[in-house]
């Protein structure tokens, strides 16, 4: 198996078992098609057509993919609104896409709150730092932010449409699903991907600081957050208790034997 694939909400931990993946399978990361999108790559463009038949044929790989990248969402305050199918001018790049891999895991993080909060903390430092757009791996520097709660509230609705669709979509199947509660971020790790090293485990990438640390109003969010996810969860189909997710149906998610 040398074409891997890693299926997860963004801030999750995907970088991280990218790394790991990397270094003890000794195959390349690559950056998914969908990844970083402009006009030029957009859904139905030639170029991004160009691009997965040439992501098709790489011999081996990890990469990773997040639900929204593949399909729409709607999360303005006003509204509440995501599909589990692609557009129209999608669906055939995305049917292409998920013949690639012939090994997915599936990461689920179960502190959905922990997911609004790095959401926000990305977006944040995007916005104190422009260089930084286009990436999902905010630099934590020795600074504090405050978000405003006006701001956190998008990236609350965002974060639960973006779950709904992970587990609503029934064209990414995983062969292994994990969660990121269970990693230690060391070479134990290795054993919940279900492969076999092949070189000595390792990864580059550390766990980040905690947010307590770099979120002036940390408190404020958090509690935020929970009443959040507590009144909204009627929206989803989990359970969420304490901003922890307690139950959800991996039916679509699995691979069907």
């Amino acid at each position: 198996m040398n074409k891997i694939h890693i299926f997860s909400t963004a801030r999750s931990g995907t970088h991280y078992l990218e790394s790991l993946i990397s270094g003890m399978r000794g195959i390349p990361i690559v950056p998914s098609p969908f990844e970083e999108r402009d006009d030029e790559n957009s859904p139905g463009s030639q170029e991004l057509i160009n691009n997965i038949n040439e992501f098709s044929a790489i011999d081996s790989m990890v990469f990773k993919t997040h639900p929204n990248w593949l399909y729409p969402i709607d999360t303005s305050v006003e509204q509440f609104k995501y599909c589990n199918v692609p557009n129209d001018d999608m669906l055939p790049l995305v049917q292409q896409f998920t013949q690639v891999a012939d090994y997915t895991l599936g990461l689920i993080r179960l502190n959905i709150v922990e997911v609004a909060l790095s959401f926000a903390l990305a977006f944040h430092n995007w916005r104190l730092d422009p260089s930084e757009i286009g990436s999902f791996r905010p630099p934590y520097k020795n600074t504090t932010v405050t978000i405003p709660i006006d701001d956190f509230v998008e990236y609350c609705y965002k974060v639960l449409a973006i779950y709904e669709v992970m587990f609503a979509q029934k064209d990414i199947q995983c062969d292994k699903i994990i969660y990121y509660e269970d990693l230690a971020f060391d070479s134990t790790d290795a054993r919940l991907t279900g492969l076999a090293p092949i070189h000595d485990i390792k990864s580059s990438v550390k766990q980040a600081k905690s947010k307590k640390i770099t979120i002036a109003n940390y408190d404020e969010l958090y509690e935020y957050a929970i009443k959040f996810y507590s009144i909204h969860q009627s929206l989803s189909s989990m359970m969420i208790a304490n901003g922890v997710i307690t139950d959800i149906n991996l039916t679509n998610l699995k691979k069907r034997t």
